[in-house]
């Protein structure tokens, strides 16, 4: 399965590549700067930019993000700022695992829907698209 792999501080979390709509320097992003969310232009319309690593680690990347991944999610796309390029990896099926629905619903890693062993050493949190809108309900209730 071809996964797009990208680190959020000490986590490795994956997209597949399905899910990906592109890869692009990052944009301006406005935000009123409160929450994590922002707004981007992408193409002909408006993407919903997520703090990944504001909202899963408690506070802002030290290290500025140089892409954005937009994400397909149903009809909505979303953002996710990455601090350098992210790497396509090609992981086999065999190795990948579905999260138990408790550890979903406990941890804000609960968006990811399956977890693979990657390199050896490497475990890597798939993302569920359809859950980054969670994450849009979520901060507008911080």
């Amino acid at each position: 399965m071809k996964i797009l792999h990208f680190p959020v501080g000490s986590l490795n979390l994956g997209l597949p590549l399905s899910q990906v709509q592109k890869v692009m320097p990052h944009p301006t992003v406005f935000s009123s700067g409160q929450k994590p969310i922002g707004l981007a232009h992408f193409e002909e319309q408006e993407v919903v930019v997520l703090d990944l690593h504001r909202f899963l680690l408690g506070q802002g990347n030290p290290h500025p993000p140089t892409h954005l991944i937009v994400v397909k999610a149903g009809t909505e796309l979303y953002g996710l700022p990455c601090a350098g390029l992210p790497a396509l990896v090609d992981i086999p099926p065999e190795q990948i695992r579905q999260i138990p629905p408790s550890y979903q619903q406990a941890d804000t890693l609960g968006l990811a829907s399956h977890v693979a062993r990657w390199d050896q050493d490497m475990t890597l949190f798939l993302l569920d698209g359809q859950r980054l809108a969670s994450l849009v309900q979520a901060s507008a209730a911080l």
